[in-house]
């Protein structure tokens, strides 16, 4: 089959015509039908964001009893709730009557919950409280006796305030899933006493882009070709001196600074560099409590060591320039929803908070010097994925000879246990478990079918 033109009745045998993964003889590659197959897409929406753990919202964006957020599972509509007894919900955002979406706001505060449609009434449990005219419409028994109730997902849990959802009942617990990632969650919901909150002024933007190039973007590979503009503006800053309250961080000496990269299974995938003006960073405010609760291993680890977790299938934690949460929603196979949200301990220092803030803005906000920059280039390989007869992208081979087993000396510092550790922080192989994810997931769906 030509992989670039004959899409379509894609099946079981068409996964070997993807991932060519033979890392032994020195060969990791991707088909670019992976991006550009319709129906590739619509069956990656039923057998990896159908089946395994997503990630829904944080809780603190549901801090209070009637609270609700949407958010998406996949391209299905999802509504997460807090009930009056303070548990969190989460159900497809989807009256049962007509099916049209119960909630359209982003969030808000509601103990009940009206369909505009035909009126009938939720709590913010689900519970279908009123049928308009139930007593005078002359519905039949049998429609009586219907759960009316909205239709909760199989698996809901939470892990370090951020909440997960599965429509798959028999899915692995959340914990399991995370494996060694987990360790690196508790890196950043441990800095504060008080929990973490995801601060208001969220950004939304879409990418005329496969959703699969968004979970790429921690690689530090690109960052300098990328982001010139801004390693630029860093080293006017530097030599200007003065009154600075963005106090970036120095880049420019990432490329001499020890780091690596670490594969943690189940797609979940983490790079890091130690950066030597780990001071400037928000979390440093608190270096003396956070040395003293974590040890001074783990404060180097939690303030000084820039780190981009990405857990599969759909966000990234980024605690590097501010620190960040983004969502990718795939809309369809060209074109990708991404949600961001600046993340901060509850109760950090003002002047920290104020810091966390302007990194923010300056790095990852809509109008800052990498976002703008790095959706560009998805676009541009978007495009260029139509622009040329071959099938195999060449993207995934360096820091093959630099792969080990199990966790290095850094991991080993602070008990993190990765499957497999890399070398360097441009390392393109953390990226290999992501697609090894990918096609394990596609592979039990088309078997079970």
């Amino acid at each position: 089959m030509d992989q670039l033109t004959e899409y379509g009745n894609f099946g079981l045998e068409d996964l070997d015509d993807c991932v060519v993964d033979d890392t032994s003889n020195g060969r990791f590659e991707v088909s670019r039908r992976m991006f550009e197959d319709p129906e590739l897409f619509e069956l990656e929406m039923e057998h990896i964001f159908g089946k395994t753990w997503v990630y829904l919202g944080h809780e603190s964006q549901v801090a209070n009893p009637h609270d609700y957020q949407t958010s998406r599972i996949g391209q299905q509509p999802v509504l997460i709730t807090r009930d009056e007894q303070g548990k969190i919900h989460a159900f497809l955002n989807s009256c049962p009557h007509r099916g049209a979406e119960l909630v359209g706001e982003r969030r808000g505060n509601k103990k009940t919950m009206m369909c505009a449609f035909h009126g009938w009434v939720f709590s913010s449990d689900g519970r279908c409280l009123d049928v308009n005219e139930a007593d005078a419409g002359g519905y039949p028994d049998q429609f009586i006796n219907q759960n009316h109730d909205l239709l909760a997902l199989a698996r809901v849990e939470v892990y370090g305030g951020f909440i997960f959802g599965s429509l798959n009942p028999d899915v692995d617990d959340l914990k399991t899933h995370l494996g060694g990632a987990a360790k690196i969650i508790d890196m950043l919901a441990d800095q504060s006493e008080e929990g973490m909150e995801l601060l208001k002024g969220g950004i939304r933007y879409t990418s005329r882009s496969n959703w699969k190039l968004q979970l790429e973007n921690i690689d530090g590979y690109h960052f300098f070709p990328t982001h010139l503009s801004y390693i630029g503006l860093i080293q006017r800053r530097m030599d200007k001196g003065g009154d600075d309250d963005v106090k970036a961080i120095d880049a420019r000496q990432m490329e001499e600074a020890p780091g690596g990269n670490y594969d943690f299974g189940n797609g979940h995938m983490m790079d890091w560099v130690y950066m030597p003006n780990g001071d400037e960073r928000p979390l440093a405010f608190q270096r003396d409590r956070i040395e003293k609760e974590f040890g001074e291993p783990g404060a180097r680890w939690m303030i000084d060591h820039v780190r981009n977790l990405m857990l599969y299938p759909n966000v990234l934690l980024m605690d590097q320039s501010s620190s960040t949460v983004r969502m990718v929603h795939p809309i369809s196979v060209d074109e990708t929803l991404v949600e961001v949200y600046c993340i901060a301990p509850k109760g950090e220092p003002a002047e920290a908070r104020l810091r966390r803030v302007r990194q923010f803005e300056d790095f990852l906000g809509p109008a800052g010097l990498a976002t703008p920059d790095d959706q560009a280039l998805f676009e541009k390989c978007q495009r260029g994925l139509k622009g040329q007869k071959r099938g195999w992208l060449q993207g995934y081979a360096r820091g093959m000879e630099r792969l080990t087993p199990g966790p290095d000396e850094a991991a080993r510092e602070v008990d993190i246990q990765p499957v497999v550790s890399g070398g360097d922080i441009n390392d393109e192989t953390l990226i290999h478990g992501s697609y090894r994810q990918w096609l394990q997931l596609m592979r039990e769906g088309l078997e079970a079918v």
